[in-house]
C-alpha cells in the first residue's frame, strides 16, 4: 500500500499516520478525520500534511486510495499460461533460420577471449547462471550484475571481448549505459532480449529474441518467464563444448 510513498520525506507524526493506516486499512475506511487523527495520535492538520505529500487532495481522496489499494489486493488473477508460447518458441528454434543465429553467436564466442555476462535484476541471476554454464564448458567467462560499476573501459581494448546482455524489455537505462561503454570500446555486443526492436538490440552486433507475453505483477514487478533464456544459454554452452572437445 502507497508503493510510491517517499519515506524519507514524512516527519515523525507523518509516519505515525502512515503506519496506522497500513497497520488498520479495513478499520480506516470508517473513520472520520478526527476520529484517525486520535487512533494515530496526532492532529488532523497532520493528517492533511499526509494527504498533501500523496499528492492526495484531501482525507476524503485519501479514503478512495485506500479503498481500490484493498481492492486490488482481493483481485484474483487468471493464471498465466505459459503452454502456447513457449511450444512457439521451440517450434521457431527448430527452424534452419534461428539455429544459424545460434551458430553466429557460437563463433563470437570462440573468437572472443573472454565473455561477459552483463544483466541486473532477474536478469543478472540468469547472467551469473550461464557465465557458471560457460565455464563448466571451458571458456572464459563472468558476469557483471551491479550497474553501478565504475567505468575503466578507457584503460582497455575490449576488441577482443564479448559482451552478453541479457534485458527483457531491452530498454533498461543502466543496463544500456554499460552497453553502450563496452561497444565504444570495440567490444563485440550479442543482446539477449524479448524485444527484437528495442534500442538494446539496435545497440547490438546480433540479437536473439524470444516473443514471451510479457506479465507484470503488483508494483510492476516483472514477472515474464525466463525459460527461453536458460535454454539459450545451455544451448550455447553446450555447442561450446561440443566444438571444444571434438577439437
Amino acid at each position: 500500500m502507497f508503493h510510491n510513498v517517499d519515506l524519507k520525506s514524512l516527519s515523525s507524526l507523518e509516519l505515525d499516520v502512515y503506519n496506522y493506516i497500513i497497520s488498520h486499512p479495513k478499520q480506516v475506511q470508517s473513520l472520520t478525520i478526527r476520529e484517525l487523527a486520535q487512533a494515530a495520535h496526532v492532529s488532523t492538520t497532520t493528517i492533511s500534511r499526509f494527504c498533501a505529500k500523496l499528492n492526495l487532495s484531501g482525507f476524503s481522496e485519501l479514503k478512495y486510495v485506500i479503498r481500490d489499494e484493498l481492492h486490488a489486493e482481493q483481485r484474483v488473477y487468471p493464471s498465466y499460461d505459459l503452454n502456447t508460447p513457449l511450444t512457439e518458441f521451440f517450434t521457431k528454434v527448430s527452424r534452419d533460420e534461428f539455429d544459424q543465429k545460434i551458430n553466429d553467436w557460437l563463433e563470437l564466442v570462440f573468437d572472443a577471449q573472454l565473455v561477459i555476462l552483463l544483466g541486473i535484476g532477474t536478469s543478472g541471476s540468469l547472467a551469473n547462471y550461464g557465465a557458471r554454464f560457460l565455464n563448466n564448458a571451458g571458456a572464459l567467462a563472468f558476469a557483471l550484475t551491479d550497474p553501478f560499476q565504475p567505468d575503466a573501459h578507457h584503460i582497455h581494448d575490449l576488441s577482443d571481448c564479448l559482451v552478453v546482455v541479457l534485458s527483457v524489455s531491452g530498454s533498461t537505462e543502466q543496463v544500456l549505459k554499460q552497453a553502450s561503454e563496452f561497444k565504444q570500446h570495440h567490444a563485440k555486443i550479442v543482446a539477449i532480449t524479448n524485444q527484437e526492436y528495442s534500442p538494446l538490440a539496435r545497440l547490438a552486433d546480433l540479437t536473439v529474441s524470444y516473443y514471451m507475453p510479457e506479465r507484470n505483477v503488483g508494483d510492476n514487478i516483472n514477472m515474464t518467464t525466463q525459460v527461453p533464456v536458460v535454454y539459450l544459454l545451455e544451448t550455447i554452452a553446450n555447442r561450446y563444448a561440443d566444438k571444444v572437445y571434438k577439437e
